[in-house]
């Protein structure tokens, strides 16, 4: 027992350090198909107020920082806000019209040149496990990352709607006029950054993307900051905290973080549905998938979506709406893939108008795993492909004292009673199958 207490309490108190960090890690977290790791920064004071909201700065580097998400995570180091935040320069927050604002800042690594959907994916994972203000989502990017930014926002109305202002830098994508006139039609604010002898990405690239998404939209939206007379395919002082300091004297704000905070969307205006859950999880070899809606408005019904990529999606069958003001629905995908499976909802208005669920992914080629969802409020929420009977989750405190046990059952996303619990740092015990497994969650 005394061997146990220990061990417990050693992991408990790595668990605090690791959480105490305002930058961390996370190898091997898949937040899209072709990303399986990343770099999170919360700022000071993140979980001090549950219903506090953060603006998001989103980072894509460039393709010498292309990975497998674990041992070479790090070379997402070099460029952006994260390079700053791991040399200790980042300030804890940045104060625009007389108001402070911290940001979350999220650094991928991608295993291969993300695309649209890949992307779109991964902001669904972040404004579900994170307290994103998504009037205030900010994408920025180098060079293959710079492209990937005016591909995402270019693509279509809808993924440029989600972002409140861009800052490419040096990106990597041929001059679209579609991109152009998307940007414009979205009245999207734009701010690229160049070096006027990039030998690698040439100049032209920006000048094209901003110089035409202003002659379509009539009102300079597009702004830019070439760097004459500096050579290569850098831009460190692009990002850095003070742009006066390279000689750049007339650009308005101090950086580029500044810049963005001036600029917003209305993304937080009232749905036609609200929904107040989403799950899939595993019924043998079957998906189910529930949901549940309050204060239904025009609604026509919804289309049940699935993928293997997150990208190309094909629709699995149509629920009507209820009828009344909310309801209670569910439907079984009676053959999934081999491997993973991505599910969204398409709500439908009697209009024609629709809006995208979150993603919700079930593999069924992994064995074991347990994932918590981290913070905990009134329930802990673990996502798993184990099928729990009654399994027993032992809860223990920071100094390895047992607090209490809760019975798991199902698949999928599973819930465990924790309303009762002090707000800290805690660690659960899951023995299945002769198998013990220690998860570690924040309580809020």
């Amino acid at each position: 027992m005394k061997k146990h207490y220990t061990l417990l309490l050693g992991y408990l108190m790595a668990s605090l350090v690791s959480i105490a960090q305002s930058f961390t890690a996370k190898p091997g977290v898949t937040t899209c198909p072709v990303s399986n790791g990343y770099y999170e920064y919360l700022p000071q004071g993140y979980n001090n107020n549950p219903s506090e909201k953060f603006p998001l700065i989103v980072f894509i580097p460039g393709i010498g920082e292309l990975g497998n998400g674990t041992t070479n995570l790090s070379t997402v180091l070099r460029h952006g806000p994260a390079n700053l935040i791991n040399g200790g320069t980042w300030p804890t927050s940045f104060n625009v019209g007389g108001q402070d604002f911290k940001f979350i800042v999220i650094t991928p690594q991608f295993t291969t040149n993300p695309w649209c959907g890949h992307i779109n994916t991964m902001l669904d994972y972040i404004i579900e496990n994170y307290k994103v203000d998504i009037d205030r989502i900010y994408l920025s990017g180098f060079s293959l990352g710079g492209g990937a930014v005016w591909a995402y926002v270019g693509d279509n109305a809808t993924y440029s709607n989600r972002i409140a202002a861009i800052v490419p830098g040096a990106g990597a994508w041929s001059p679209n006029a579609t991109f152009c006139q998307n940007m414009a039609a979205t009245d999207l604010p734009v701010l690229a950054l160049h070096n006027n002898y990039d030998n690698v990405v040439p100049v032209s690239n920006t000048n094209y993307f901003v110089d035409n998404t202003n002659t379509v939209n009539g009102t300079p939206i597009a702004a830019k900051i070439i760097y004459y007379g500096i050579s290569g395919h850098d831009l460190t002082h692009g990002f850095s905290l003070n742009l006066n300091q390279y000689g750049y004297s007339g650009f308005a704000d101090q950086n580029v973080y500044n810049w963005m905070l001036k600029h917003k969307r209305n993304n937080a205006s009232p749905l036609p549905v609200n929904f107040t859950g989403f799950t899939a999880s595993k019924q043998s070899s079957r998906t189910l998938l529930k949901w549940s809606t309050a204060n239904e408005i025009n609604n026509q019904g919804f289309e049940i979506l699935r993928s293997q990529d997150a990208f190309n999606w094909q629709s699995l069958g149509f629920v009507n709406s209820s009828g009344t003001n909310s309801g209670n629905y569910s439907y079984v995908d009676v053959q999934p893939f081999t491997g993973k499976n991505y599910y969204k909802l398409k709500q439908v208005d009697f209009d024609g108008k629709a809006t995208f669920t979150a993603i919700k992914m079930i593999d069924f080629g992994k064995h074991g795993y347990i994932i918590p969802l981290n913070p905990a409020r009134n329930e802990l929420t673990l996502n798993t492909d184990i099928n729990f009977s009654n399994t027993k989750l032992k809860i223990y405190n920071l100094q390895g004292q047992f607090i209490k046990v809760s019975l798991l059952n199902g698949s999928g996303q599973v819930s465990a009673d924790v309303h009762e619990l002090p707000a800290g740092l805690y660690a659960g015990e899951i023995m299945e199958q002769d198998k013990k497994q220690v998860i570690r969650f924040i309580k809020q």
